[in-house]
């Protein structure tokens, strides 16, 4: 019997090291084409960067990064310009603070390195930069586009009354949200209700409670 399986050991070894070397090919393979696209970007960036900054010793970094935060997409590419110290209060890149203190400049695209285009770094770079279209407006209509989208997802396109039931749910979260100095409530609850509300609001004795999980409630 030890001879038999002598063979078949033998052979689920070698198995076992060949898949442990195509694991090891594949992760490398990942990790220089990920390389790659890091030097693309950088190079984005750094074309809207004047060259005497770059000269001085101002630094692209870029990296990939996940995040699992409700609300954020899976893999987003983080841009940090770092500028150097020179000791003088002459703005490297005329109007960005940042350049004349050695300070950081931190951006980002909602984008997997791979994804990333010369015009999502132009739109997430500040107009300070060359090129740069990064705008509170830009910002706005992201964010807006990011809720409308998730709203058909969810509802669906031939459901029109659910989209616009869910408008109104999340316009009164907004008004709430606003109304709470802008403090978002714990993932997945609704928000606290203010004390003046609870005082306001008519005992049970009197007249039936109505029992909701959030703070709107809407019946179709």
């Amino acid at each position: 019997q030890a001879l038999l399986l002598f063979p078949l050991i033998l052979v689920a070894d070698s198995d076992s090291i060949r898949r442990s070397g195509l694991v090891a090919m594949f992760s490398a393979n990942e990790n220089l084409a990920l390389r790659q696209h890091k030097r693309r970007v950088i190079e984005y960036v750094e074309d809207s960067i004047p060259e005497d900054a770059l000269d001085m010793g101002t630094t692209v970094m870029v990296m990939q990064v996940s995040c699992k935060a409700p609300g954020c997409v899976p893999l987003e590419t983080v841009i940090c310009i770092v500028f150097p110290k020179l000791g003088t209060t002459e703005d490297l890149i005329p109007g960005l603070p940042e350049s004349s203190t050695g300070g950081t400049y931190k951006t980002k695209v909602l984008l997997p390195l791979a994804q990333v285009t010369k015009d999502d770094v132009l739109d997430a770079l500040s107009p300070c930069f060359k090129g740069g279209r990064r705008s509170t407006e830009k910002l706005y209509l992201g964010a807006r586009d990011v809720m409308l989208a998730q709203i058909d997802q969810i509802m669906g396109e031939n459901d029109l009354e659910g989209r616009k039931l869910m408008a109104l749910y999340l316009k009164n979260c907004l008004n709430e949200y606003i109304q709470q100095e802008c403090v978002a409530p714990e993932y997945g609850e609704p928000f606290p209700v203010p004390a003046s509300r609870n005082a306001a609001a008519p005992s049970s004795e009197t007249s039936p409670t109505i029992v909701a999980t959030g703070n709107v409630v809407i019946r179709r």
